[in-house]
């Protein structure tokens, strides 16, 4: 079997997951590791028996195939010279923390004619793709994901961070054109928005309402999806999927509960749930999404076809959280004023490739 020769830049969280991933893998041999700090790529590096590499340019012509897990601001800087040089790429979610980073990325794999693919990997979680499979077409998205402070991630605002995965999840619904926003938002760290609630409001007649925090003392990833067809909960840790749907009585209009008699409401209170609105809940066998997203990501590039979650689809997603953001009303937590002014990032810079 042919090994496709691959790279993971950046050697943080995610992306020494993305490295102990692919280096179990026999369709693939992963070449080098990089990263700017030399005791984080050396690590990386001595545990799956690859090079360490302490700039991304160093890899053309060593790699056919690299996953960028570098902070978000570095993701176009990274990735267009890779897609020039030949190298298609796996993109940690958010493809990029502006519109026009976001945008650089998709014009460059067109113009290169390379693949790309983002990484949100909620859309490989199964429990997500047994909800849609049971919602028909949803006309209200109430999503929560909160998360305890983990001083990861400090260069982008929870809007980047943990709400952009739902924003992607309506997106994958084809709600229609963006129609409104109203969005609030807590400063509670001293940085960017810590908190954030977003109504999203969509031509098709979609309202999506998502709440994020990375503040909170508990973690929760959950989603409620409405239909004419079912109410569908999925709570995308335990990976559970919870179905309401209307009995044929129901359907028909023949159930009224006023009309019910007195002395029938007892014993049909006690079965409301199976007989007239039958609830159901399943859990979803467990499987690792990034391991698949990996599959989707390798195979498309092998069929020449697009991967799951196209460059496209991230930009858009970053479109819409621009959009939040741009209407976000932020308080500063436990100083009651309003925070306003440009969102400016200081993130670190991979050293510039030597030349000479």
């Amino acid at each position: 079997m042919r090994r496709t020769k691959v790279a993971v830049i950046g050697c943080g969280h995610l992306g020494v997951i993305h490295a102990r991933l692919l280096a179990a893998r026999e369709d693939v041999e992963l070449v080098a590791v990089v990263d700017p700090l030399a005791e984080s790529r050396d690590r990386v590096a001595a545990a799956h028996g690859c090079r360490a590499v302490a700039e991304p340019l160093d890899l053309v012509g060593q790699v056919e195939v690299a996953v960028v897990a570098a902070p978000t601001g570095l993701h176009a800087r990274v990735s267009v010279p890779l897609l020039e040089a030949g190298i298609d790429l796996l993109v940690e979610k958010p493809i990029a923390a502006t519109v026009e980073d976001a945008r650089a990325i998709v014009i460059a794999a067109r113009r290169c004619g390379r693949t790309v693919a983002v990484g949100h990997v909620e859309r490989f979680n199964p429990a997500w793709q047994a909800a849609v499979a049971r919602i028909g077409t949803p006309t209200v998205v109430e999503a929560v994901r909160t998360a305890p402070f983990t001083f990861r991630s400090l260069d982008v605002g929870v809007i980047h961070d943990l709400m952009i995965h739902d924003i992607d999840l309506v997106l994958s619904l084809e709600p229609g054109r963006l129609e409104r926003v109203e969005a609030q938002g807590i400063v509670a760290t001293g940085g960017f928005e810590d908190a954030a609630r977003a109504r999203l409001v969509f031509s098709s007649g979609l309202v999506a309402d998502l709440s994020a925090s990375r503040i909170s003392p508990t973690a929760q990833r959950t989603l409620s999806l409405w239909s004419a067809e079912a109410i569908v909960t999925v709570d995308l840790t335990a990976k559970t999927v919870q179905s309401l749907t209307p009995s044929i009585a129901v359907r028909s209009g023949e159930f009224v509960a006023a009309n019910v008699p007195a002395d029938q409401r007892g014993g049909m209170k006690e079965r409301f749930f199976s007989d007239v609105l039958p609830l159901a809940t399943v859990t979803v066998a467990d499987a690792n999404a990034i391991a698949a997203e990996h599959d989707d990501f390798l195979a498309a590039i092998r069929e020449r076809r697009q991967p799951l979650v196209t460059a496209a689809a991230g930009a858009t997603a970053v479109e819409i959280a621009a959009r939040v953001i741009d209407t976000l009303e932020c308080t500063a937590f436990g100083r009651g004023r309003s925070l306003a002014g440009p969102r400016t990032p200081t993130v670190p810079m991979f050293p510039r490739r030597k030349t000479g």
